[in-house]
Order: C-alpha cells, then structure tokens, then sequence
C-alpha cells in the first residue's frame, strides 16, 4: 500500500488545484483566449514556450493544464507531449555536451553508480520515475546526460510515463474552462490510478530482483 505520508501529500496538492487552480492565480485565461484566438501561431507559440520551460524544469503538468484549458483535451495533450518531451531531449543534450565530462572528472564514482543504475530495466526504470507525480523532471533529465543511457530508451520511457498526468491536468485545465465537476472528478480518479501504477511496477521490479 502507498504509505499514509503520500497519500496524504497527494490529497493535499489534489484539494489545492481544485480549491485553487492555476485559472485563479496565472493569466491563464488572457494566455488562453490568446491562444486560441491565434490558431496555429498560437499553438507554435505555446509548442516553444512549453520546449523553453520544461528544458528548465518548469513542471510539465502545468503545461498540460494550460494546454488543456486553450485547446481541450484532443489538442492540449499532443501538444504539451510534444513540447514536453522535445524540452527533455534539449536538457539532456546540453547535460552531455557540456556538464558530463565535467561531472564525471570531479565525481566518477557518483557517475558510476548512475550507469550501474540503467545498465539494466533502464525502460522499466525510467518508466516508474516517469509515473510518479513527485519526480524531479530537472534533475532526472540532467542525471540522464551523465550516463551511457540511449536516447531512444530514454525518451520512449518518458513520453510513455508522461502521458497519464498530463491527460489528468489537461483534463483538468479544460474541466476549469467549462466548469465541468465531471471532468475534474475524473481527473483526479486518474491521477490515483496514475500513482498507483507507478507503485505497482516499483514493487513488481523490487521484488524480481535477486537477493543479495
């Protein structure tokens, strides 16, 4: 069972985004009308804004809640993987061009244990990290250009694992637009099932490995 700890954390940050969404505090709705008003040099717009902000490690679930909200769901969600997944292939080319050898020379054993960690269930692994709602998508890209992981593994992973929250905020940004209760109820329910598959894969993987 997940622990009573994140269960609790998971609620809370549930309950917030419904007591208070992003449409309250952000321009969303100026930025969406915009957006929409703009056709497909709203959606280049918001392809490159969203590449710009998840490189830096802006969360991609808000991205999803601003795609959701000024292009529904059918739209909001390929757009906002596109963008997303695009940023995460842009910071962990930089990571390798420019940090690795720099990183490696002053930590090789740091390094070392990275590689170790995806020598082996890299897909599966990155999968799990992916599925989490906590996961720092910064710091994994990052970390990522320090190893020898292949890219296409990589980036397969990620799109895949990025998918069930992104469909949750999407829903939920276009849930906020038409004041649909129903969509946000069933976001919510999605995101349960979305950690709870992550949870899932993780004790499966832990408990098929050997013991030491």
């Amino acid at each position: 069972m997940l622990g009573p700890g994140l269960l609790g954390l998971l609620g809370l940050i549930l309950f917030l985004f419904w007591r208070f969404p992003p449409a309250d505090w952000l321009p969303v709705d100026q930025f969406g009308a915009w957006l929409d008003d703009a056709g497909f040099a709203g959606m280049l717009v918001f392809v490159l804004v969203g590449i710009a902000t998840t490189s830096i490690g802006l969360p991609r679930q808000l991205l999803a809640f601003v795609g959701g909200f000024s292009y529904g769901v059918l739209v909001g969600v390929p757009l906002s993987l596109l963008s997303a997944i695009i940023g995460c292939l842009a910071t962990v080319l930089f990571s390798r061009r420019f940090l690795q050898t720099l990183i490696s020379n002053r930590y090789p054993r740091f390094i070392g244990a990275l590689d170790k960690l995806v020598a082996k269930d890299a897909f599966l692994k990155i999968l799990i990290l992916r599925l989490q709602p906590f996961g720092t998508n910064l710091i994994t890209n990052v970390c990522a250009g320090f190893t020898r992981i292949k890219l296409r593994t990589f980036l397969a992973a990620s799109l895949i694992g990025y998918v069930p929250q992104m469909l949750v905020f999407a829903l939920m940004g276009s849930g906020v637009r038409v004041a649909s209760g129903a969509r946000m109820g069933v976001s919510i329910l999605l995101l349960l099932v979305s950690v709870a598959l992550g949870f899932y894969l993780y004790r499966r993987h832990r408990d098929s490995l050997p013991e030491a």
